[in-house]
């Protein structure tokens, strides 16, 4: 993640490299019912809950859409005026969470391939038989460690390359045992 220098808000994965965005349609920002279970359960709300939701499909300016996102906002934290403006842009509702008490914002993200909805594919130009990544990122309040949005991204599989950097656990800081007072001609035999 990095802030975006283009607009105010954040640039996250797959959107890396210094490129400008463009809606593909017109954004939505509505306050609607959140009757997704999984979602709802990563918001800490009940299944029915209306939930400030913001809906857009983006993608880089010469390039057919590149993703789906679909976010909604707690409504401990959307409960002040112009929420249901799609004009912050992408991603400066998430600068307006941060300025309205909730930074430093922290996320975990959940990825999954699966196979597009019909809707899904008609909005990013694919044919249905083109799985996509989800990606589920989760935004938990520097205030209060409780999650005060989840955004949900979907992208073309053919569109999206993901990279990790592991980090060793406890149990894998030292060397392994037989190793301590090895010497490199009792190597294993080729």
């Amino acid at each position: 993640m990095q802030r975006n220098l283009a607009a105010t808000g954040y640039c996250f994965p797959p959107a890396t490299r210094p490129e400008v965005w463009r809606d593909h349609i017109a954004p939505v920002a509505a306050v609607e019912s959140l009757n997704d279970r999984r979602v709802a359960e990563l918001l800490k709300v009940e299944p029915g809950t209306r939930v400030m939701r913001r809906f857009g499909v983006t993608g880089p300016e010469t390039e057919p859409p590149f993703q789906v996102t679909t976010s909604w906002i707690h409504p401990r934290a959307a409960n002040g005026p112009g929420w249901d403006s799609p004009a912050a842009g992408p991603d400066g509702w998430q600068h307006r969470l941060e300025a309205g008490g909730h930074w430093p914002i922290t996320w975990m993200e959940i990825h999954r391939a699966r196979m597009p909805s019909t809707r899904e594919a008609a909005l990013l130009e694919i044919g249905v038989s083109l799985p996509v990544l989800e990606i589920i990122r989760v935004g938990v309040s520097g205030d209060d460690g409780e999650p005060v949005e989840v955004t949900e991204c979907v992208v073309a599989s053919d569109r999206v390359e993901s990279i990790h950097l592991l980090h060793r656990g406890d149990s894998a800081r030292e060397p392994w045992p037989e190793m301590i007072n090895a010497r490199p001609e009792d190597g294993p035999q080729r």
